[in-house]
C-alpha cells in the first residue's frame, strides 16, 4: 500500500517566501511539495473567510491529481475535482476519487448547486476564459465564493518553459523560442498555455450580472495589493493573480 509524502514544514514570514522559491525551483520535476504548500494556505483562508468549509459542496476545476481536492477533503468539504484531462487527474497515480472528466467552459452541474468554486492555475491553460467565468457564475448558490487564480501571460513566470521568450509577445514569442529550441517540454502555446491579462479577465468578471468581485490581489504577496490597481504594473508584478467573487 503507497504511503503519502510527509507534507513540508509550516512556515511563516521570509521562512515562507524562502520555501516557496525553493519548492518552485523544482516544480517542474516534483510539483507535489509545491503544491501541496499552497493548497494548505489556500484552503485555511478560505475556511477563514467563508467558513467553514466542513459540509460545503465545492469542485475544484482544473483539479490535475487532485492535491487541492486533498486539502479540502481534509477540512471536511465535499469536494468535487474536475479536469478534462484523463493524464493530468493521473500525473501522480490513480486519478483522486470521485472525480468528473469535464470542461470547465461546460460543466455537468446544475445552476446554483454549488457553495464554492475553487479554480487554481487554471485560466491560462483553457483556451476560454469567458465560458469558465460564466459557468462559474451559473453553478454557485446565491451568496457562494469563487476563488479565480492565474498566471497572468507578462508576469516572471507567464511564458512557463519558453520564459522570457513571452515577453515578445503571444505570437513572437513562441514562435521564436520553438524555432530556436522546439516545442516545450509542456504547456505548448494555443494548445495548453494561453495569453489571460488582467485588465481585460477583470472585465469580463465584471461583465457579469450575479459576480461581485471581493477582492484582487497577487497571490504570493497579497499585502501588496495595491499592484493590481496600476494597469501595466499589475500585468508582470503581479506574478499570479486571485480574483475573488460572491454569488450574487
Amino acid at each position: 500500500m503507497e504511503t503519502e509524502r510527509p507534507e513540508p514544514p509550516v512556515e511563516h514570514g521570509l521562512a515562507r517566501i524562502r520555501q516557496l522559491w525553493r519548492l518552485f525551483r523544482n516544480e517542474k520535476t516534483d510539483p507535489e511539495p509545491f503544491y501541496t504548500v499552497l493548497a494548505r494556505e489556500a484552503v485555511a483562508d478560505l475556511d477563514r473567510r467563508y467558513g467553514p468549509l466542513r459540509g460545503q459542496r465545492i469542485l475544484d476545476l482544473g483539479s490535475g491529481p487532485g492535491i487541492y481536492t486533498r486539502a479540502f477533503r481534509r477540512a471536511g468539504a465535499d469536494c468535487v475535482p474536475v479536469d478534462n484531462s484523463l493524464e493530468e487527474l493521473s500525473i501522480v497515480g490513480e486519478p483522486p476519487e470521485g472525480h468528473v472528466l469535464a470542461d470547465a467552459a461546460d460543466l455537468p452541474f446544475e445552476d446554483e448547486s454549488v457553495d464554492g468554486v475553487f479554480a487554481s492555475n487554471l485560466l491560462e491553460h483553457a483556451p476560454d476564459t469567458e465560458g469558465i467565468i460564466r459557468e462559474i457564475e451559473r453553478v454557485l448558490k446565491p451568496g457562494g465564493w469563487g476563488y479565480i487564480s492565474w498566471t497572468n501571460w507578462y508576469s516572471p513566470w507567464g511564458g512557463h518553459d519558453m520564459t522570457p521568450y513571452h515577453f515578445l509577445g503571444p505570437e513572437r514569442g513562441p514562435r521564436l523560442y520553438e524555432r530556436r529550441h522546439g516545442p516545450p517540454r509542456k504547456n505548448r502555446y494555443g494548445e495548453a498555455l494561453f495569453a489571460v491579462h488582467i485588465g481585460p479577465t477583470l472585465k469580463l468578471v465584471r461583465s457579469r450580472p450575479r459576480l461581485e468581485i471581493e477582492t484582487v490581489e497577487p497571490r504570493y504577496w497579497p499585502r501588496l495589493r495595491f499592484i493590481v490597481r496600476i494597469p501595466g504594473l499589475r500585468e508582470v508584478a503581479t506574478w499570479n493573480c486571485v480574483i475573488r467573487v460572491r454569488r450574487r
